[in-house]
C-alpha cells in the first residue's frame, strides 16, 4: 500500500465533540515506514548536495568521519548478552554476492558470509570451495532469465547435499522472467529444501504476499527473508511460519522489525555486489548492526553476537554443521558451546 492509498482509506468517527480519523494498525504502519524511507531520501540528498557543493570535500561539507564517532555509538545502555568478546568474532554478512574468481587471499578480509548465487551453473564453480569464512550457496535468481531456463531440480537437490545454503531464490514481479516460469522454479526448489533442511535465503521484491502464500503452501525448516520490505502484517504471518529476516541498512529503519519480529530471528546482510571489494564487507555489516542497534534497543556488539547465535541456532535446526567449513563452525561454537565444530570441510 502506498502512502497515499493508506491516507485514502482513513475513516471518520465523532466521539462527542470531536472528529476522529480511524485506520488499520498494519496501514498505520506501513505508513510510518514510508514516512521514514522518504526522511532517509532527504537527508541522504542533503547530504550529497552539501558534498557537491563543498567541491567532494567531505570535511568541509560536514561530513563526520567513522573512526571519530563510531565509538560513541557502541553503547545504548542496555544490558550485555553475555559471549565471547566481540573482537573474536568476525563480522557475519547474512547474504552477499562473491565474484567466484576471486582467490581465497582476496576473500580473506570479507568477514564470515553466507555467498548467494545467482545459478545453478555458478554455484556449481563455488560448492567445491573450502574457503575458512565463506558458506557457499546454491541458487537460482528470479530476475535471471537463462538461470531460470536453466534451472534442473535435480541439479538443485545434488548440489544442496554439499552445502548448507540454498540461496539466492525467489519471486519478483517486477522481473523479466514469466511468473508462471518463476513460480514453478520456487516451488520445486521448496520442495527441495523441505526434504533437505537447508538455510534459505529468499528474493521478494514486488511479491512479499506471494512469496508467503507459497510458504504457507509449503513449508520449509528456516526461510530466510532477504531485503524483505513486506507490511507489518505479512511480517507477523512471516513470523508464525518461522521465518527469519537478513536486514539490509536500506530497511533496517523500519518500525516492523522492532514490533513484529522478534530478535531470535535477526541476522543481517550487505547484499554485497560481484564487483564491490569483499574486504569492504565488515564496513557494511557494522553500519547496519548500528541500525538494528538503534531499533532494538541493544548495544551494538549485542548485535553481532545476536546474529551469530541466530545462525547456530539455524545450523542446529538444519543439521547443517558438517557442510560447513571448520573455522566458520568453530566460530559458532564460540557463541553456542552445545556445537560441536570438529568436522571437515564438506567440499
Amino acid at each position: 500500500m502506498t502512502g497515499l492509498e493508506m491516507l485514502q482509506s482513513v475513516q471518520y468517527v465523532t466521539v462527542g465533540d470531536r472528529r476522529l480519523a480511524v485506520v488499520e494498525a498494519d496501514d498505520w504502519e506501513a505508513m510510518v515506514e514510508w514516512l521514514e524511507t522518504l526522511e532517509d531520501v532527504e537527508i541522504a540528498k542533503e547530504a550529497f548536495a552539501a558534498l557537491k557543493a563543498a567541491g567532494g570535500d567531505r570535511e568541509r561539507a560536514g561530513w563526520l568521519r567513522w573512526d571519530d564517532i563510531k565509538g560513541g555509538l557502541n553503547s545504548a545502555g542496555t544490558p550485555s548478552i553475555p559471549s565471547p568478546p566481540t573482537e573474536m568474532l568476525l563480522s557475519l554478512d547474512a547474504h552477499a554476492h562473491l565474484d567466484p574468481a576471486r582467490t581465497a587471499d582476496e576473500l580473506a578480509g570479507s568477514g564470515a558470509v553466507l555467498a548467494m548465487t545467482l545459478s545453478l551453473e555458478e554455484a556449481a564453480l563455488v560448492v567445491g570451495r573450502c574457503d575458512p569464512h565463506i558458506a557457499w550457496g546454491v541458487g537460482c535468481h528470479p530476475r535471471k532469465p537463462r538461470s531460470q531456463e536453466a534451472f534442473d531440480v535435480q541439479r538443485l537437490r545434488e548440489l544442496a547435499q554439499r552445502t548448507a545454503v540454498v540461496g539466492e531464490i525467489g519471486l519478483d514481479t517486477g522481473s523479466r522472467v514469466p511468473l508462471e516460469v518463476q513460480l514453478r522454479t520456487f516451488r520445486q526448489a521448496l520442495e527441495v529444501v523441505a526434504d533437505l533442511p537447508r538455510l534459505v535465503s529468499i528474493h521478494s521484491y514486488r511479491a512479499t504476499g506471494l512469496v508467503i502464500e507459497e510458504l504457507r503452501r509449503r513449508p520449509v525448516a528456516v526461510p530466510v527473508l532477504h531485503w524483505w520490505t513486506g507490511s507489518a502484517g505479512e511480517t507477523r504471518e512471516a513470523v508464525a511460519l518461522g521465518c527469519y529476516f537478513s536486514i539490509h541498512s536500506a530497511v533496517a529503519r523500519h518500525s516492523k522489525f522492532r514490533t513484529a519480529v522478534p530478535p531470535e530471528r535477526v541476522l543481517v546482510e550487505s547484499d554485497h555486489g560481484y564487483t564491490d571489494p569483499p574486504a569492504a564487507i565488515p564496513c557494511r555489516i557494522e553500519w547496519v548492526e548500528h541500525l538494528v542497534a538503534q531499533q532494538l534497543e541493544l548495544d551494538v556488539q549485542d548485535v553481532r553476537r545476536l546474529a551469530w547465535r541466530n545462525l547456530a541456532t539455524i545450523v542446529r535446526q538444519t543439521g547443517t554443521l558438517g557442510l560447513l567449513p571448520e573455522p566458520l563452525a568453530a566460530l559458532l561454537a564460540q557463541v553456542s558451546p552445545d556445537v560441536d565444530h570438529r568436522m571437515p570441510c564438506a567440499g
